[in-house]
């Protein structure tokens, strides 16, 4: 990330504040295996815009596989972090699908197969013969994949031993330098 101010959640605006707080909350339900709460705070965040709220949890799920595998990230990381995410939830969210942990890791990665369409025809691209990528599904729902990656953030950062509030921090410096960087 270049230089400059780094935001703190007391500087951001109300609507990133509301994804932020309802960000931490989900994490704690998390931590605490309530259901309820989980839902309440993964609804929260599915009302707050969608771009903003997928672009923080991306960032926010790169920036702690950044700190937790800070030699790159293999096929036997990705499985033991998808394993141990999917068997922590599993007694609190019986819903939980490492297949939906795929995608979300691999989009936070920006490897996700569900790119924009050919620049050229304007037409989606064929799959590949025996493409790997057939086995995940494309495009789960985004609540599905809210609380997925609500799940992922909340091992990660049990793994990091580190609180969440300087991540999230962190994706909402480097989302707002984007935005800066992106105006003419």
């Amino acid at each position: 990330m270049a230089p400059g101010p780094r935001l703190t959640l007391a500087d951001l605006p109300p609507a990133a504040r509301a994804i932020a707080s309802a960000t931490t909350d989900a994490i704690a339900a998390t931590r605490a295996g309530d259901p309820t709460a989980f839902d309440d705070a993964c609804d929260r965040l599915l009302l707050a815009d969608p771009e903003h709220t997928r672009v923080i949890l991306g960032d926010t799920v790169r920036l702690l596989l950044e700190e937790v595998l800070p030699d790159g990230v293999d096929g036997d990381d990705l499985r033991e972090i998808i394993g141990r995410g999917a068997r922590t939830a599993a007694p609190w969210f019986p819903g939980v699908d490492p297949g939906v942990m795929v995608v979300v890791l691999s989009g936070a990665l920006g490897i996700h197969p569900d790119s924009p369409p050919d620049s050229r025809t304007g037409e989606e691209r064929p799959p590949e013969p025996d493409d790997p990528w057939d086995a995940v599904p494309p495009r789960p729902s985004a609540a599905s994949v809210t609380q997925h990656a609500v799940v992922l953030l909340a091992d990660l950062l049990s793994v990091r031993g580190r609180p969440l509030r300087g991540y999230l921090e962190a994706a909402f410096t480097e989302m707002a330098r984007r935005e800066t960087v992106e105006q003419p």
